[in-house]
């Protein structure tokens, strides 16, 4: 592994000695041993890592996710293809008035709404991910 390396010596145990004292006698008890390692990060690759623990920190601290203001807490949108009709627009004139093709919007299957794409149809964003991108 390049990202890491690990120096492995041998296992320092530690002893603790603790003593019981009963009434009639005075014993010694010795617990198991107890293996201790570790290994080092190199600091080039711990950029990403030091990231991403910041990141888990902050979606582990999350209160109540925030309402999404992209879609106002709905979980959809308006279509933009068809602007809320459920059928094609182009420019002025709206494909519905010849009856032998179907014009239905494709984009949102002539419901005039799709799934908002910054909440995935939930109506909230978690707060750790900052408000949504700003539509040019």
């Amino acid at each position: 592994m390049s990202g890491s390396c690990c120096f492995c010596r041998r296992p320092i145990s530690l002893n603790p000695v603790k003593f019981v004292i009963s009434p009639k006698r005075v014993e010694l008890m010795r617990p198991k041993k107890v293996s201790v390692r570790a290994s080092t990060v190199e600091s080039h690759g711990s950029s990403n890592f030091v990231h991403r623990m910041e990141r888990a920190w902050l979606i582990s601290q999350q209160p109540t996710p925030v309402a999404c203001s992209s879609c106002d807490s709905k979980g959809h949108v308006e279509c933009k293809w068809c602007s809320g009709t459920g059928f094609f627009i182009l420019g002025d004139n709206m494909l519905c008035q010849v009856p032998s093709r179907n014009t239905t919007c494709v984009i949102c299957a002539g419901k005039g709404s799709a799934c908002c794409s910054d909440c995935k149809g939930t109506g909230y964003r978690a707060k750790w991910l900052g408000e949504p991108p700003v539509p040019t």
